[in-house]
């Protein structure tokens, strides 16, 4: 790609900074930078949609995605995808794809199950200039699967790891975070709250959205600040993440092994890659977390190589084809 000057672009829609937003501005700004440092001229900027859409206001967000994916790199979501796609089927332009995860059992509304299935009916098609880009091995292995002749390059989470150090912080032997509070996590996550509960445990979400704050009986939902999250999250015995779909690659999750809380989940999809090479604990159920946790069997096993392999100095290496898609002809 010979340009003067080359324009990237993101495009992504939502009201909050969830951890796929912020994967997603990870993405723009070290593309730029490694790119400046290869001597090319970048330009960046973002085009957030800062609202939900629901039904027929879909139709708005393909209509605002076919409208901005104007530049020589579109960096979009899954629900992007397709009007950037279209946009530029006859321009020099490209289309970065961000899937996080996919999960054809996840509860789709109709309007995105129908959308998903045209989608990847186009990405099979191997569009010129398209690529997808996802977090773990095992979303890599399932898109190029799907999609034979497409590229799918693996960019996994990156993290700033010296802002989770906390030093000298006391664990709670009693004190557990039950994972982020979202519609995908699976019912058992609240018989394990309610079991663990009633054995004197004190268990609690953490979320994004400050209306979702609230007391139950046997959990509690809190939003705050960064550093209380860290905190909150560093204090506890352990962390869980007993998800209902195949995740991509949870933020919390390794946030969580950042701050040297131990985790137990459930290894579907890229959870299970993230459990796995964390060393961390991985359940079949609620009554196996429950049995690890009660009697006092979860320690910390995470190796400091783990930590060191996901620094945000390593942002070049893991975005080496990337950059080589962009810069071809």
């Amino acid at each position: 790609m010979s340009r003067k000057l080359l324009h990237i672009r993101l495009l992504r829609h939502g009201t909050v900074l969830t951890g796929g937003a912020r994967f997603e501005e990870f993405l723009i700004d070290n593309l730029a930078k490694a790119l400046i440092e290869r001597s090319v001229s970048v330009k960046t900027d973002r085009k957030i949609f800062n609202r939900l859409y629901r039904g027929f206001a879909h139709i708005t967000l393909l209509w605002e995605g076919f409208y901005h994916s104007r530049a020589d790199v579109n960096i979009v979501t899954l629900r992007l995808g397709l009007p950037s796609i279209l946009r530029n089927l006859f321009s020099q332009n490209k289309t970065v794809i961000v899937l996080h995860n996919f999960d054809y059992n996840d509860g789709k509304k109709f309007y995105l199950k129908v959308y998903s299935k045209i989608l990847f009916r186009v990405l099979r098609s191997n569009p010129a200039r398209v690529c997808v880009i996802c977090v773990s091995p095992y979303f890599r292995n399932f898109f190029q699967e799907e999609f034979k002749n497409l590229p799918v390059y693996k960019v996994p989470n990156l993290f700033r790891t010296e802002n989770y150090r906390i030093a000298n912080l006391k664990k709670d032997p009693k004190k557990i975070l039950l994972g982020q509070y979202v519609s995908k996590n699976d019912p058992s996550v609240y018989d394990l709250a309610k079991m663990l509960s009633q054995k004197g445990y004190y268990c609690f979400f953490l979320t994004l959205d400050p209306e979702l704050v609230s007391k139950h009986e046997y959990f509690d939902i809190k939003c705050v600040s960064f550093e209380e999250y860290l905190v909150e999250m560093a204090s506890s015995y352990c962390s869980v993440a007993l998800t209902g779909v195949n995740e991509g690659w949870p933020r919390m999750v390794h946030e969580s092994i950042l701050v040297g809380t131990p985790v137990i989940g459930y290894a579907k999809g890229g959870l299970g890659d993230l459990l796995r090479e964390s060393d961390s604990y991985i359940v079949n159920s609620a009554e196996e977390a429950f049995e690890l946790i009660t009697k006092g069997e979860v320690t910390y096993r995470t190796s400091i190589s783990f930590i060191e392999k996901y620094d945000v100095s390593h942002a070049v290496e893991f975005l080496e084809p990337v950059i080589k898609f962009i810069l071809s002809e």
